[in-house]
């Protein structure tokens, strides 16, 4: 650490400055401010508007008895990356070890000018003022302020305006940072880390990536500079935050520019995003604590339970919530909305929170998940297809049949709480694309089909993407019984792979075993048309499969469970409805879909 004598205005270098006494300056940088270089000459340095500030400075510690001061203007050479990424790394343990922090505020006018002349010095930072003053505003003053133990506040006169201690409760109504935070800066640690980013979340840099390395000390955590990596530096930052806490809280933002049903991952792009976060709290439930997460190449991996809201969606437990308000609001915990795709959850709905006051909505028991850290333009359209090739599953049996599944496979594939299958794929009307996708999607369920609670039959629906006669992939949909012998090999394979969840080879059998099935004589291949709308005989029910492929169908309904659980309008879903109806010499006709099952959002 380099520090400058007061005495002789030279820099001296000390690999352990907590033994020594200094003064501290903390300031917003303007023009014509003194490098570490430029500070070697002092005639130079002394042409230049920043070298008063320094002079200041120097004078005020030594009138304090103090031999040393420290400006960043001149004391880190930043001509030195390694210079550079020490001081930055070290800058909140340097003002917290500082004798006193000395805050010049260059916007604020000398108490003496005021009308009438005299008056108080703490009055400018009344909130009736309304003034907000550039120290307040910047990036880098935030650890400033909360680092010193002693910090003094002077106007761009240098006159004496107050001390931290003196304004307490002023600086915390001003900034929306903690009062015991302010006088004790080793409460951090106990402090939810949404609501830290929260006091950044109004404050601003002149780089993009100093938006995340003027929070190092906030958090106590240590990474190299980049300068040039733009917004990923905020990444890093919250990764390294991760890596020193499990506190879900760090998730607990809310998008800006989001639409309804729009995806990404868990992780923030900005401290603006925590604009919000002022009144989270956090608990320590010692019989159940917050569950330990760690960042992989797979996403988030955490062990908790994904709880279920009133609607269905998916919802994930931040462990923390928001405190009662001065205004009657009772305390309320706080999750994410979560989708589920095929390689683990997303968060959906970004630009909002969940609230409840029932922790009844995580009851249950906990299992290992992975949540996406971050999802860039390339893999939010991936998602997006996904969402845009879903295969639904509906049933529609009149009493007194009914139709009870027994397994689905693969279970990575399937959203039980919406009844469908991602296809991996988006179906196309047209255009003649190649699949990008491999294997291409099959996937089956198993089903029991009773009357009056008797046993009728089982059955095994197979789904899959085939090719038409124009090469484009299309939804099939093919429903066998029991009662036929070659479905038997197939039916025992399941029952032997405990019902195939992961078993790619099972998948392949049973696409083999359709294929090869209803391929024509002729020898051409299986196509689309070929099997679509099969009707079989269950015995004494007849259970029809139909297909229907929805186009630029408007979303009339709004608020419903499938609103949320089907987040984005599309014109490429697919739904398979199967009725049961009862045994008829003539199959009845096909019936149109009840309006509810009609549409996708």
């Amino acid at each position: 650490m380099w520090l400058i004598n007061t005495t002789t205005m030279c820099l001296e270098f000390f690999t352990n400055p907590k033994h020594q006494k200094y003064a501290i300056l903390s300031h917003t940088w303007a023009e014509q401010e003194v490098s570490f270089q430029e500070f070697g000459n002092l005639e130079t340095a002394k042409q230049k508007a920043g070298f008063a500030k320094i002079d200041k400075t120097c004078q005020m510690a030594s009138f304090q008895g103090l031999k040393y001061a420290w400006v960043d203007t001149c004391c880190i050479d930043k001509s030195s990356s390694a210079d550079l990424t020490e001081a930055i790394n070290s800058m909140f343990q340097w003002y917290a070890q500082s004798e006193v922090c000395y805050a010049y505020i260059a916007d604020l006018p000398s108490y003496r000018h005021k009308t009438p002349p005299g008056g108080a010095t703490l009055d400018w930072l009344s909130p009736s003022l309304n003034q907000r003053y550039r120290w307040f505003a910047r990036g880098w003053t935030l650890q400033e302020l909360i680092a010193p133990q002693r910090l003094e506040f002077y106007d761009r006169e240098w006159e004496y305006r107050g001390d931290k201690s003196s304004l307490l409760a002023e600086i915390s109504q001003h900034t929306a940072i903690d009062a015991r935070v302010l006088g004790d800066s080793a409460l951090l640690s106990e402090t939810p880390v949404a609501r830290k980013m929260s006091w950044a979340s109004s404050r601003q840099t002149t780089r993009i990536e100093d938006v995340a390395y003027c929070l190092l000390g906030i958090f106590n955590v240590n990474m190299p500079m980049i300068y040039g990596e733009g917004e990923r530096a905020f990444t890093r930052l919250q990764e390294e935050i991760s890596k020193e806490t499990n506190d879900l809280s760090l998730f607990a933002w809310t998008a800006r520019g989001h639409g309804t049903g729009s995806f990404s991952g868990l992780l923030a792009t900005s401290p603006a995003e925590f604009s919000a976060c002022g009144h989270v709290v956090r608990f320590k439930n010692y019989l159940d604590p917050a569950p330990e997460f760690l960042l992989t190449n797979s996403g988030v991996r955490m062990q908790t339970n994904v709880g279920r809201s009133e609607f269905g969606e998916y919802i994930l437990s931040l462990e923390c919530g928001l405190k009662p308000t001065a205004t009657g609001h009772p305390f309320q915990w706080l999750g994410i909305y979560l989708y589920k795709t095929a390689f683990g959850f997303t968060r959906i709905h970004p630009e909002k929170v969940f609230l409840t006051k029932d922790l009844h909505v995580w009851a249950g028991k906990r299992s290992t998940i992975y949540i996406h850290k971050s999802l860039g333009e390339s893999e939010q359209q991936r998602v997006s297809r996904e969402v845009e090739g879903r295969m639904f599953i509906r049933y529609n049996a009149p009493e007194p049949y009914a139709v009870q599944e027994v397994v689905s496979s693969p279970q990575a594939l399937w959203n039980p709480q919406a009844h469908y299958f991602l296809t991996m794929e988006s179906v196309s009307s047209g255009g003649g694309e190649q699949s990008d996708v491999y294997p291409l999607f099959t996937g089956f369920k198993g089903l029991n089909v009773s009357y009056r609670g008797a046993h009728l039959c089982s059955c095994l629906l197979v789904c899959g993407l085939f090719p038409d006669s124009q090469s484009q992939l299309r939804p099939l949909a093919v429903l066998y019984n029991d009662s036929d012998p070659s479905t038997m090999n197939i039916l025992e394979a399941i029952r032997a792979s405990k019902g195939g969840e992961g078993n790619a080879a099972l998948l392949d059998q049973i696409r083999g075993f359709v294929v090869s099935k209803h391929s024509p004589e002729t020898g051409e291949s299986l196509t689309w048309e070929h099997v679509r709308d099969r009707i079989v005989d269950a015995r004494l029910a007849t259970l029809n499969i139909e297909i229907s492929h929805w186009q630029s169908i408007p979303n009339e309904v709004e608020g419903t469970a499938d609103d949320v659980a089907n987040p984005s309008a599309t014109n490429k879903s697919h739904t398979v409805s199967i009725n049961v109806v009862p045994s008829n010499p003539n199959p009845p006709s096909r019936q149109k879909l009840p309006k509810s099952l009609r549409y996708s959002y």
